[in-house]
Parts: C-alpha cells; sequence; structure tokens
C-alpha cells in the first residue's frame, strides 16, 4: 500500500505539469483535478474505519480497512449559446482496500441546459442531494453516501420563477428513469424518480414545500420471477397505484406498485443583516399509511445558521433524527414498516452496498433484508468555518441511540387472536427496546489548506473516531492532496 501511495503521488505530480500545458492551450472553460487519498485506523490496516470516515463519500470508501485512493475529475463545457448549453463530466476511481483493488467510472454525464430546465443523462449526482447542507447527517430520500445511480433526468435548472409573481413564487421539480445493477434479489430493477417544491421568497423569508416520490419496480425477483413491467404498470408507478396486473404480488394490487421511499419536505428560511437562518422538517414515507401521518414523528428535523462577516464561524447545523415510530400500531413493536427494507425488493433502498438515503440507517451490503439497524433517535451538531492562514475546519459530532430492526424485537410470535384491535401485522411477545439499545458517539475534525505559493494544490487531514455500544471504540486518520485547475 505504501509503494501504491508514492507511485499515486508521482502520477499526481506529473498530471500537475500536464495540466499546466493545457491550460497554456485550450480555449474551452473546464475544471480537472486528481487527488490522493489514504484512509487508516491506526491499529491495523484490516481493521474498520470510524463511521463519518466513509459515509457521504459517494461510495468511495470501504469502511472494512484502510484505504488508499486515487482519484481523477475532469468537467468541461462542451458549447454554449443564447439558448443552451452543453457540459460533460466524469470522474475515475482506482481504490486498493481489504487486499483488493478496484478501478471505475463512478460518474461520467452530460448535462443540456436549455433556458431554466436541464437534461442529464449518466451517472450523476443527484440534485436533490446537491441541496443538502455540507453538514448535514443526509437527505432521507438520497444522500452522497452511495455511488451515483445510472439514470436520464429532465428537471428545472434550480427553483424557476413562476410567470406574473416578479419571482416571488418559484418552481423546482425532476422527473428521472434509472437502473439498479444487477447484483440485487431482484434483479434488472428501475428507478422512478420525481419531485416538485414550491417556494414563495420575499423580503427576509423564503417557504418551501414539497414533496418527493422514489418508486423500485419492474425487475426479475429470484422468488416471484418477472415482476409487473410495461407503460401500464410505469403510468401506476407514476401514479403510486395499485397494479393491475393480475400476476402482480398481492400487496402492489391492493397498496402499489414497487417500492416506495417518498416525503414530504417542508423549509423556512430568514435571511437577517448578520446571520441566514433555515428551519426544515422532512416526513418520511414508507408506504400510503404513511402519507396519513400514521408515523408523524418519524423523520428528520434540522436547523442551519449562517453567520456574515465572520470567518472563524461560517455554518452551524443542528439535526434530530427519529425512526422509532415506523407506522406500528401500540401492540407491536417499534419499525413494523422497517424503513428502507422491502419484503419483495428484500435489497432494499440501496445500491451497490451502501444505503442511499440517510447513512444513519445501517447496512451490511447483503443482497436479502441488508438494513440492520433502522430504529433510531440522534441528535447531530455540525461546525465550519476558518482558523486564519487559509486554514479550513469542519467538525462533526453525532450522537444517538440504536435499537436494530423490528425482528429484534421479537421473542416468540403469537396467534393473530392475542393482540389487540382490528388491524396490524406483528402479533408477538416482544423483548423490551431498552435491552437493544446501542449508545453511540461519532465525531469527525477535518483541516484543509492550499499551499501560499500555488494555489492550485490542496491537502487535508482528516481526523475521526466512534464511541460507544453500537461500532465499539476505534479511531482513524485520513489525509488527502489535491491538485485543481479551473479555467
Amino acid at each position: 500500500m505504501f509503494k501504491k501511495l508514492i507511485l499515486s503521488l508521482i502520477a499526481l505530480i506529473c498530471f500537475s505539469g500536464l495540466a499546466v500545458a493545457q491550460d497554456d492551450s485550450e480555449d474551452l472553460p473546464y475544471n480537472i483535478k486528481t487527488g490522493f487519498t489514504f484512509m487508516l485506523n491506526p491499529q491495523g490496516f484490516d481493521e474498520d474505519l470510524p463511521f463519518w470516515m466513509h459515509v457521504n463519500r459517494d461510495g468511495r470508501i470501504d469502511q472494512n480497512s484502510a484505504n488508499a485512493l486515487h482519484y481523477f475529475e475532469g468537467y468541461t463545457q462542451i458549447y454554449k449559446n443564447s439558448i443552451f448549453e452543453v457540459e460533460a463530466g466524469a470522474s475515475f476511481i482506482s481504490r486498493d482496500y481489504a487486499d483488493s483493488q478496484l478501478s471505475y467510472f463512478d460518474k461520467g454525464y452530460l448535462n443540456l441546459h436549455i433556458y431554466d430546465f436541464k437534461f442529464m443523462a449518466g451517472r450523476f449526482i443527484d440534485p436533490l442531494a446537491m441541496k443538502e447542507d455540507e453538514l448535514s447527517t443526509g437527505s432521507f430520500m438520497y444522500s452522497r453516501n452511495a455511488t451515483p445511480i445510472p439514470k436520464i433526468a429532465f428537471s428545472t435548472d434550480g427553483f424557476v420563477g413562476v410567470p406574473g409573481t416578479n419571482n416571488i413564487v418559484r418552481y423546482n421539480g425532476l422527473f428521472a428513469h434509472g437502473w439498479f445493477e444487477n447484483d440485487r434479489y431482484v434483479k434488472n430493477a428501475y428507478l422512478h424518480e420525481k419531485y416538485f417544491y414550491l417556494s414563495i421568497k420575499y423580503a427576509f423569508f423564503d417557504a418551501v414545500g414539497g414533496i418527493v416520490h422514489n418508486v423500485q419496480w419492474s425487475g426479475e425477483s429470484q422468488s416471484r420471477g418477472q415482476l409487473p413491467t410495461g407503460w401500464q404498470t410505469f403510468w401506476e408507478v407514476i401514479t403510486a397505484s395499485g397494479s393491475s396486473d393480475e400476476t402482480a404480488p398481492g400487496g402492489e394490487q391492493s397498496n402499489a406498485v414497487g417500492n416506495s421511499v417518498a416525503a414530504y419536505d417542508f423549509s423556512l428560511g430568514l435571511y437577517f443583516d448578520n446571520f441566514d437562518m433555515r428551519a426544515y422538517r422532512l416526513f418520511y414515507l414508507e408506504d400510503k399509511v404513511s402519507t396519513r401521518f400514521r408515523s408523524p414523528w418519524d423523520g428528520i428535523w434540522g436547523l442551519t445558521i449562517k453567520p456574515k462577516n465572520n470567518s472563524l464561524i461560517r455554518n452551524i447545523i443542528w439535526e434530530h433524527i427519529n425512526t422509532k415510530r415506523m407506522d406500528s400500531y401500540d401492540f407491536e413493536p417499534r419499525g413494523t414498516a422497517s424503513y428502507y427494507n422491502n419484503g419483495i425488493y428484500r435489497t432494499g433502498w440501496t445500491y451497490e452496498g451502501r444505503v442511499i438515503g440517510n447513512p444513519m440507517l445501517l447496512t451490511d451490503g447483503t443482497i436479502e433484508r441488508p438494513v440492520y439497524n433502522n430504529i433510531i433517535i440522534a441528535h447531530h451538531l455540525g461546525l465550519s468555518g476558518s482558523l486564519g492562514n487559509n486554514v479550513n475546519y469542519k467538525m462533526l459530532y453525532t450522537f444517538s441511540r440504536n435499537y436494530g430492526e423490528v425482528q429484534d424485537q421479537i421473542i416468540t410470535s403469537l396467534p393473530r387472536e392475542e393482540c389487540p384491535g382490528t388491524g396490524g401485522r406483528v402479533c408477538a411477545e416482544l423483548r423490551p427496546l431498552e435491552e437493544l439499545k446501542k449508545v453511540n458517539h461519532s465525531v469527525m475534525l477535518n483541516f484543509s489548506s492550499t499551499l501560499p505559493q500555488n494555489k492550485r494544490w490542496s491537502y487535508g487531514v482528516n481526523l475521526s473516531a466512534d464511541l460507544g455500544e453500537l461500532y465499539g471504540d476505534r479511531i482513524g486518520l485520513g489525509v488527502n492532496i489535491e491538485y485543481q485547475l479551473t479555467k
């Protein structure tokens, strides 16, 4: 691994010389960067990395060992006129980890901008993930935790003013179709994604409300064979309707086609002379029952404060995550909806072994029912700013109480007649949640800077740790060196 570190540094230096030569000869605007990241647990190369060292990094870091990561990223504007512009980008990763080596393109995309709209195709960071604050734990829909899913999408270019409202009323939307990987319980499944937000922005406030709807659908199940597909099924997916296909699973006929992951998303921004503030609330929706606020406390609360004219503290965030109810009746165990897991699409809301949404819900990367810890209550704090002398910092601290998933509470299943009420999915003798509770503290401190004599060179140091019962006690150390060329 150290030999590869030296070779990567040599390649980095050679690339910087090539990029400078290119800067003198090319006229097209572009952004090119290459870098090297090395992360390890000082207790050993085969030891696990702390939580904040591997999550929300676009699936690039393996959590089970040290990582030596070499990356190339590029973006360029291919064409632009008064009506539209065309952009392209890609990134290539070479990673050594756990006595293995993996090289792949984790991004590769083409964007077409026409006035206030965009058409995107390929692997790209989802716009919904980009709207999250840099200090956030991540959206319940799309975070930066997994490798981007290949898809085609049509969207607005951010918020667009409604004609005749003087830009006071604005909207933001996306409609996309994607493809999941084949190494899943249901192969060749599709992704349907759409969202729509409205904003009222006037004077010192900005109120935003929207709905997000994602569906895993179609594909070939290992136990059920070919699941419903075709244009009729696609329309039923779009409209969140039950399946008209007689071969569809019973739940999809009576409820809705596919595995839905959705949310009501609201926020309020306030803008003052000395700081900006935004409060937000996301109601997570697992099924149609959730849309009627069966579990009103589930989801995420957040507050960000961004001081102005204060370089020491540029951004502060607090988040509260709660997934304890999950549509359960009082006589049932908590977590019966088992967020991010699904009975038909058993690999759940994961992609290439990582959770697509909020990484606080943990996965072990297996094919069937991979999310093993989705009943959580957590508080998260983040802070970023500058220490002067061109040194930036970022601090994260997350406290969580973790209760596993619904199966962990069941001691013995009981006959349905022994449970009160007329509904419910689980009737059992239950283990108290307090017996399952695992408390965890995860912290991260990152410093970054550029070379005073050459701003194209940047470097950073990352210190992370976990303390508690969930992961045990472990620490991590990371370094990053990067060369960037922008024109």
